[in-house]
């Protein structure tokens, strides 16, 4: 285990390590080991934590939540003609059993079959936050797993247009759900030095379902194949529903809960082998709560960290002082001989923290409005309108038109030429995007979000440029290789980063709010997409790309004004330098030389980046 922390929000090792040993002194040490293996030189701050097994398997468990939402979307992309049968008297409505092979569809009721998915999500996100505040998030993935399962088995047993549209309309509402309760639990668990990459598992995770649910579709050609297929998320659910709750609940939530043995255990459970005092600290300065209740939390958050204080401050070298723990003592007593026991000095170091906390506030969990407004302990706005115009803008780059084969520019391009090879080239584009997340995963703890967004907004830009060039002039060898560029490209950064950025900027108190408002604006913009991009393609299909490129520039221009850094920063530090009212964030250029020339200019350039 190294010594030397990373650095922190662009502060180089010496100034980040004097930083590490003031917080020695503000914050009493406590450890996820055992007491009597304490030694203060030998122990990291928590917030610097590496990687854990722990933390990476319950991602990858909740990440079964997101692979139901790309394998839901994907399955119904190829599957038109094996699900369907556009004519109730047409030879193929054939049963198999109770259940037909195929289902009477008309245009406009698979359309609404399609697209009701999208609703139901939008139902489901403006109710996620509500949910994951008041069962907790681990319990509201439990729960919504049941809503997936039910969505699931409605649509594996239709015999009818209405009952698979039912069943489309129940998992997207858990599609919902789950894309907002995923990225804050995710969040919430990650440790600060590799947050981006667990983060970056959701896009992963989407582009994954939408990869193995199209070739699942493809190959489901015969009987009653595609019901297995469409029912298969239930499959991801049951999982969940058995291990799941055999996972951690976020201990920020517990602390929001007021359940501090259950925050501290959890705490030590995701961060065994690290010194956790300042994390735990910082987990209570990010709260909004008033004088009783936080004196409340206080006294016993401040007990545990008096008690490893204690264990902590015995000599290494005094072999007669053996220090006994009385586990069967609620307090956790600690005595030690020679030394005074712990209850003793608890009064006085639960001062510290009381006359930092602020008084003022009720505990409550702001709401969506409060936030906008700036009415929250500390003022927001600037935060939100970053995470609102991430989000947004991600869908207005036109990735939906390009993935999706039933109305896009791959269908235009090949279906002329064959029918199967504009499925088959969605599948193709998913899975050379995998490459993209997998570099992603490597570069977003070290480069920086800017970095990775400007990189990646950058590349869609001009692949925009070329895409619409090859739709006015040909040929179409340049179109396509654009559009595999361009979804390579938005695996980098732009299809990433916002979802989990929102965990990193928004404290506690407003986490929910913020990501019910942006999750909610995710899919009313897709519900916009799959309405708008039949309507241009019809009137003006050659500009379509011109569109979307002026809104992938205008989010390119956005990123480096206004969105801030926030590889490896505190949420506290975040908020402290970026909050109030919306304003530019990229600093100016300056003459880095003492006599005044000009100078620097590859630093001013990482500035940008990483201002």
């Amino acid at each position: 285990m190294s010594s030397e922390p990373a650095a922190v929000c662009g502060k180089d090792s010496g100034e980040q390590s004097a930083q590490h040993k003031q917080s020695r002194t503000m914050y009493p040490r406590v450890f996820a080991v055992d007491l009597h293996d304490v030694d203060g030189d030998r122990f990291q701050d928590s917030r610097q934590a590496g990687f854990s097994w722990y933390v990476l398997t319950t991602t990858l468990l909740v990440s079964l939540s997101v692979i139901s939402i790309g394998w839901s979307f994907g399955v119904v992309n190829v599957s038109k003609s094996i699900i369907c049968q556009m004519s109730p008297l047409g030879p193929g409505n054939t049963h198999s059993g109770e259940f037909p092979n195929r289902i009477p569809f008309s245009n406009s009721a698979w359309t609404i079959a399609v697209g009701i998915l999208a609703v139901g999500g939008f139902l489901g996100a403006l109710v996620s936050g509500a949910i994951s505040d008041s069962i907790g998030r681990r319990n509201a993935l439990v729960v919504n797993n049941g809503l997936c399962l039910a969505g699931s088995v409605l649509m594996g047993t239709a015999t009818t247009a209405v009952h698979f549209t039912l069943g489309r309309f129940v998992i997207g509402i858990a599609c919902g759900v789950a894309s907002g309760v995923a990225n804050t639990y995710v969040g919430e668990i990650a440790p600060l030095k590799w947050h981006g990459f667990y983060g970056s598992f959701f896009q992963l995770s989407i582009v994954i379902g939408l990869l193995f649910g199209q070739l699942a579709a493809m190959h489901a050609t015969g009987g009653t194949g595609w019901r297995i297929v469409v029912a298969f998320p239930g499959v991801f659910s049951l999982i969940q529903i058995a291990l799941l709750p055999l996972r951690v609940e976020s201990p920020r939530y517990l602390l929001k809960a007021h359940h501090i043995n259950e925050a501290r255990h959890a705490l030590l459970t995701l961060r065994r082998g690290y010194d956790v005092a300042a994390e735990w600290q910082e987990s209570l300065l990010s709260l909004d709560v008033v004088d009783n209740n936080a004196s409340n939390i206080r006294y016993h958050s401040d007990q545990w960290s008096a008690t490893a204080a204690a264990a902590s401050a015995v000599p290494a070298n005094d072999q007669a002082g053996a220090t006994a723990l009385d586990k069967n003592d609620s307090k956790m007593t600690m005595k030690t001989k020679g030394h005074k026991t712990v209850d003793d000095n608890v009064a006085a170091s639960s001062l510290t923290f009381a006359e930092n906390m602020p008084v003022e506030r009720a505990t409550h969990v702001s709401g969506v409005w409060q936030t906008l407004c700036g009415r929250t302990r500390d003022d927001l706005r600037h935060l939100m309108a970053c995470c609102i115009v991430l989000m947004v803008l991600q869908q207005l780059s036109g990735i939906s038109a390009i993935l999706f084969s039933d109305s896009g520019v791959v269908r235009d391009i090949l279906d002329p030429f064959s029918p199967l090879s504009a499925p088959w080239t969605c599948v193709v584009v998913c899975g050379t995007s995998l490459p993209a997340i997998f570099l992603c995963l490597a570069c977003v703890d070290r480069l920086g979000r800017r970095a990775l967004l400007l990189g990646s907004l950058g590349g869609m830009s001009v692949c925009c440029v070329l895409i619409s060039a090859g739709l006015f002039y040909g040929p179409n060898s340049m179109v396509m290789a654009a559009v595999f560029l361009c979804y390579f490209a938005f695996n980098m950064g732009a299809g990433i980063v916002p979802w989990f950025i929102i965990s990193e900027v928004i404290p506690s108190y407003s986490l929910s709010a913020a990501t019910t408002l942006c999750c909610s604006l995710y899919w009313v913009m897709s519900i916009a997409i799959g309405l708008m991009v039949p309507l241009i393609e019809n009137i003006v299909p050659q500009w379509l790309f011109v569109i979307f490129g002026c809104f992938t520039l205008a989010d390119f221009l956005l990123v480096m004004l206004f969105v801030p850094e926030t590889m490896n920063c505190p949420i506290t530090e975040v908020v402290k330098k970026h909050s109030g009212n919306i304003h530019v964030v990229v600093k100016p250029y300056r003459r880095l030389n003492a006599s005044g020339s000009i100078g620097g200019t590859s630093r001013s350039l990482l500035e940008l980046f990483k201002c």
